[in-house]
């Protein structure tokens, strides 16, 4: 059997290493890129989140990528066109593309999680939204949502609460 050529590259990352020069601060999660789109040609983009106590992101809809969430430590509240769902570690939920969704730490510890994007051009969405937000107060809601609507993503609600 002839072996297939790629245009890959190998690498590996250690617990705190990310593909970027510094961790990614997505509205107060801290996000380390494990695997860009450019490392796949494109086809998936992981990414290892640390979601504060008490916190989750606002309730979008993606018209471009399927998403996939993987609980590593702690315990979230997913809720996926209007089902909601308890995830403790080893848990999982896929969110198909134009599903509304949102998850939310109601905790008092972080929770850790990866979160999978396919396709993966979603890290450059994290990495505009990162640089956006950098240094801010609190973030700026009129150029976030700008930004999500360059990249098909549809602001439905705030985070759960």
């Amino acid at each position: 059997m002839a072996a297939q050529s790629t245009s890959l590259t190998a690498f590996a990352l250690t617990a705190r290493e990310g593909r970027m020069r510094e961790p990614l601060d997505i509205l107060g999660a801290q996000v380390l890129v494990k695997l860009a789109n450019t490392d796949s040609d494109g086809a998936v983009a992981v990414f290892d989140q640390i979601l504060p106590a008490m916190s989750g992101p606002p309730l979008p809809r993606h018209s471009r990528e399927d998403e996939w969430f993987y609980v590593l430590e702690g315990e979230i509240t997913a809720v996926i066109d209007g089902d909601q769902t308890v995830l403790k570690a080893g848990g999982s939920a896929l969110v198909p593309r134009g599903r509304a969704h949102t998850i939310q730490n109601f905790g008092p510890e972080v929770v850790q999680m990866l979160v999978m994007l396919i396709p993966g051009e979603f890290n450059q969405f994290f990495e505009d939204l990162s640089s956006l937000n950098k240094g801010l107060p609190a973030p700026d809601l009129v150029r976030t949502e700008r930004l999500m609507k360059d990249y098909g993503i549809e602001l439905l609600g705030p985070p759960l609460s």
